[in-house]
């Protein structure tokens, strides 16, 4: 149960499990565009290593971050990092059906993925017709292992819900920004414990960049940081902006001194424009942190809508 990309799913709750919070949105289809109707942020006390050591903190908190969305939907999109799944493009014959293509790249999964068969949980999506005298289409191929997704069913089963999607954060991400500027952009998401950047050099092959702070670094010394390390990152790329989602806020200031560091515009990402509220009143409601926290949600939402 990787992915599925959005396809066919429905009307999902977007959700997050981040280091200390759970954020779920959810959307509905309005004059040919969406309307969030349903969200919230449930912080809990976040267990010392990974949350899949105390699922039971999770589950309870996702529990409670249902009730106070007000939301009926019960199945869920979830997102694993980039670094957990591998994506690979790969050419089949076009005269395939689903069923043949799935078939096909079972069959080569030992040579595509470093995977045993009995731990591999795969997924792919068709892309475009491929150039040349040879009727082919690129397929999108995600695939991780199964015993990934395991803590995470369990995790939504305890709390009531029925985890129906995965995806890949970067591919989540991406529906937050313009199509059609998506290899120029870049997303940094600053969480309590760790800083990552998400880059798109060709739309559907993510590149995601984790910086894990020391804790013993204060907020001032973090962001110095993370500048340090976007320099590096971001050099020889095709950005040419960088969207902040700052979860954990940083200072006044920050992002016209990053914006400096970089010598490319750096601003916050408000996932949420031009999207009508359906009536909630978000814009007085969520802060700047919690609206850039949300930008995985929503993303997840938008696939789960599709």
């Amino acid at each position: 149960m990787l992915g599925r990309f959005g396809r066919d799913a429905g009307s999902l709750l977007g959700v997050e499990i981040a280091s200390g919070s759970v954020r779920i949105l959810q959307l509905q289809r309005r004059q040919g565009g969406h309307a969030v109707c349903a969200w919230a942020v449930e912080p809990f006390e976040a267990p010392p290593g990974h949350w899949t050591a105390h699922p039971d903190v999770v589950a309870k908190a996702l529990q409670r971050a249902w009730q106070r969305s007000g939301s009926r939907q019960r199945q869920a999109a979830v997102a694993l990092p980039g670094s957990e799944v591998i994506c690979k493009v790969h050419r089949l014959p076009a005269r395939l059906s689903d069923s043949e293509m799935e078939a096909q790249l079972l069959a080569e999964a030992e040579r595509l993925f470093p995977f045993p068969l009995q731990d591999l949980a795969l997924d792919f999506q068709t892309l475009e017709a491929v150039p040349g005298p040879v009727d082919e289409v690129s397929v999108l191929v995600g695939a991780c292992r199964h015993c990934l997704l395991e803590p995470l069913e369990q995790v939504f089963h305890s709390a009531g819900l029925q985890l129906v999607m995965v995806e890949v954060d970067s591919l989540a991400l991406a529906r937050t920004l313009a199509p059609g500027r998506l290899t120029a952009a870049a997303v940094l998401r600053i969480e309590a414990v760790r800083a990552t950047v998400h880059t798109w050099s060709e739309p559907f092959m993510p590149q995601r960049l984790e910086l894990r702070f020391v804790p013993e670094q204060d907020q001032a010394q973090r962001l110095e940081r993370i500048g340090h390390w976007l320099r590096s990152a971001l050099t020889g790329t095709s950005v040419e902006c960088l969207h902040v989602a700052p979860c954990d806020v940083p200072e006044d200031g920050w992002l016209e001194g990053l914006a400096q560091q970089l010598a490319m515009p750096c601003e916050s990402l408000w996932p949420f424009a031009g999207l009508a509220l359906a009536g909630l009143a978000m814009d007085s409601t969520l802060s700047c942190r919690e609206a850039g926290g949300m930008a995985l949600a929503y993303g997840l939402a938008l696939g789960g809508g599709q």
